[in-house]
């Protein structure tokens, strides 16, 4: 097996069918951190393409100096933020909107939620964040990067992502609590 950065050197020589290789490898990881924020698959699709093809076009930039996969992600990053600077209104599952409408306790159980119910209820809150909050606690908690490698994603100082991880944690709970969930409960 190729190490990445043999991968990438031979890519850069003109052996670009190697970069499918890399999009194997982190396509996934992409995906799941582009549809968390979006929050539509459609729309995450097509932002982990034009993901990819970014960052194929300027491979050559890419000194090493965070992970690959660091890097990636901040090519996603920012594409997801460009994105929602454009003002695309951001798309909502009709489901979540009607359970909510229908009361928050009506679909949520007092009880201990199992595994799928937690994802959906957090997926639920997760929409409600500013984008820039919901990518900093997709980053922590979803795609497990270091504070250091979050900073490297968003060009934040390291002080700025513990206030915004912070602020959308507290944030996060306060939204939890207004849809009827309690901390014992999650």
């Amino acid at each position: 097996m190729k190490t990445e950065t043999e991968l990438i050197d031979r890519i850069l020589k003109g052996e670009w069918r190697n970069f499918a290789i890399l999009v194997d490898k982190y396509e996934a990881k992409v995906f799941n951190y582009v549809n968390y924020l979006m929050n539509n698959r459609e729309d995450a699709e097509e932002m982990v393409q034009d993901t990819f093809i970014k960052a194929y076009r300027s491979l050559s930039q890419f000194r090493g100096e965070a992970s690959f996969s660091t890097w990636l992600i901040r090519i996603a990053h920012r594409n997801c933020l460009t994105h929602f600077r454009k003002k695309v209104p951001m798309k909502v599952s009709l489901d979540s909107v009607t359970d909510e409408k229908a009361g928050s306790n009506a679909s949520l159980p007092s009880k201990h939620l199992d595994v799928n119910d937690r994802q959906q209820v957090l997926s639920r809150a997760l929409v409600k964040l500013k984008p820039d909050e919901r990518s900093a606690v997709t980053l922590f908690y979803y795609q497990e990067l270091s504070l250091q490698e979050i900073c490297d994603v968003t060009d934040l100082t390291l002080s700025n992502v513990k206030i915004l991880l912070h602020r959308s944690r507290k944030k996060l709970l306060d939204i939890l609590k207004e849809m009827g969930v309690k901390q014992s409960t999650l």
